[in-house]
């Protein structure tokens, strides 16, 4: 964005200085749509609701998973309307919490001095966390500005709900969530990044990165680009496979990724997985083995034989842990043992059953 810095409070963007042309996340822009849809229908309603005595605040919420990308949000409902956009500095907030209270009045008003306008206030819950004085501030002066009376709409965006203050939550009149990527998004970020690259399919690219952050998408999206483009028509689906665990690029916005990360990073078993012999008596492990056997022989396979030579784990394999983690527990002989045992009892279930 073409920013002015206004005061230590705020940078403000007027919406002629926002890029012409911004990759972002569509089912985020999807949302803005339907604010702008609402804030439009305001127009020919504004008197009916005064009539009634209710007003149209223009307070957003936006929820999302790591790597969402909220500055989409922002940056349409900037361009369509238009609006200035007026972003808290967070960092200057947290740097200087001896003037916040401060900080945050003069960012509302400089908002409404330059209204029509957004007010960004992103990563809430450092700015109002549970309990703490700010949050009744924020509370109080998000109250006392809407869209009727100031021509101003407040987006706060957070990862994090659980950590801000209950109250503050209920002073929103809208609350959009998004709990990840759709295929749909994924899609257009590799079609667009990789529209010159005829050896890569986007779609295919798109279904293999399910559960991956919007954030990690266009890092996966950009090193593709990077790569030499084959002599070959279109790479296969192995060797997009292979790319990616090549990349360096790691679906970071996945919580079980970081957790697992953290746990091998860290050395030594986890307690989930170092217990798991307890927790489970030997049947049990048996017809979790035989459950994972038959979702995908092959891929289980696979997985033992990486974590029995201490192989490091791509990023698909920490997706299938996920599923299975207690392929983690017992020893290398242990899990070949399960392993051949549950694939003798599921080829037997299959003659059983005709298939």
């Amino acid at each position: 964005m073409g920013e002015e810095q206004f005061t230590d409070a705020v940078v403000l963007t007027a919406p002629e200085r926002l890029p012409s042309k911004r990759i972002g996340q569509y089912s985020v822009i999807g949302q803005a749509m339907k604010l702008v849809s609402v804030i439009t229908r305001h127009k020919a309603l504004k008197s009916k609701l005064e009539d009634k005595g209710i007003e149209f605040g223009g307070r957003v919420l936006l929820m999302g998973s790591i790597g969402t990308d909220f500055e989409a949000f922002i940056h349409y409902l900037a361009q369509e309307i238009p609006l200035k956009v007026a972003r808290l500095r967070t960092r200057e907030m947290l740097s200087k919490t001896e003037s916040s209270r401060q900080m945050l009045r003069t960012a509302f008003e400089i908002a409404k001095r330059n209204s029509p306008s957004i007010l960004w206030i992103d990563r809430l819950e450092f700015i109002a966390p549970m309990q703490s004085p700010q949050a009744a501030l924020l509370a109080e002066e998000m109250q006392d500005v809407s869209w009727d009376a100031h021509e101003v709409i407040v987006v706060a965006t957070t990862s994090n709900p659980n950590r801000i203050d209950p109250w503050l939550l209920t002073v929103f009149d809208r609350t959009f969530t998004s709990l990840g990527t759709t295929l749909d998004d994924r899609t257009r970020v590799f079609e667009e990044i990789l529209s010159d690259r005829d050896d890569i399919d986007p779609a295919l690219v798109a279904e293999l990165t399910e559960g991956w952050s919007f954030s990690d998408v266009r890092h996966l999206a950009v090193s593709l680009f990077m790569v030499e483009e084959s002599s070959e028509d279109q790479v296969t689906r192995e060797q997009i496979e292979e790319i990616i665990s090549r990349s360096g690029v790691l679906p970071i916005g996945q919580t079980s990724l970081l957790e697992s990360l953290t746990h091998q990073i860290e050395g030594g078993e986890s307690p989930e997985f170092g217990r798991v012999e307890e927790m489970y008596p030997d049947d049990f492990l048996d017809q979790l083995y035989l459950m994972a056997v038959g979702d995908n022989f092959h891929r289980t396979q696979e997985i033992i034989e990486t974590l029995n030579q201490g192989a490091p784990l791509s990023s698909k394999d920490l997706d299938f842990l996920t599923r299975y983690p207690f392929l983690m527990g017992g020893t290398a002989d242990d899990r070949l043992t399960r392993l051949l045992k549950a694939k003798k009892s599921s080829d037997r279930l299959r003659r059983i059953m005709g298939r």
